[in-house]
Formats: structure tokens, sequence, C-alpha cells
């Protein structure tokens, strides 16, 4: 299920654990049985995997980057 992309050239999608390209590196030691998959506009490769509880540890950590003050 393709979610969404980001003007950055990549698009979102989540599959089921046993579609996780790269295992050995994936950001998750819960056990999650679902993997969101970064893909690369450019080149159609999965780019970046991660679960969801890792995926809205990203995000909090991302809208908080993104309130603060540049100094």
């Amino acid at each position: 299920m393709t979610i969404g992309g980001f003007q950055s050239g990549f698009s979102a999608r989540k599959v089921p654990r046993s579609e996780v390209k790269w295992e050995q590196f994936l950001i998750c030691s819960h056990g999650c049985e679902e993997v969101i998959q970064l893909i690369s506009h450019v080149s159609g490769e999965v780019e970046f995997e991660l679960c969801k509880i890792e995926a809205e540890r990203m995000g909090k950590v991302l809208l908080a980057a993104a309130k603060t003050e540049s100094s």
C-alpha cells in the first residue's frame, strides 16, 4: 500500500514484514508485523525501512526539529 510521497523524491509504503528488503538493517526490535519502506522516485528502489513504532518516533523528532528556532 503506497501511503504518499515527499518533495525530496521519496514515497512511502507499508508492507508485511515478510516483504522486507533489508532485514539485516531493519530498524525494529519490537517484532512488528508491518514495515514502512521509503522508495526513491529516481531509482524505484527501497532506500530505508522501519517499523511503525520507529516511524512515529522519527516523525516526532522531525516535527520537533522543524518547530525549533535555528541558532
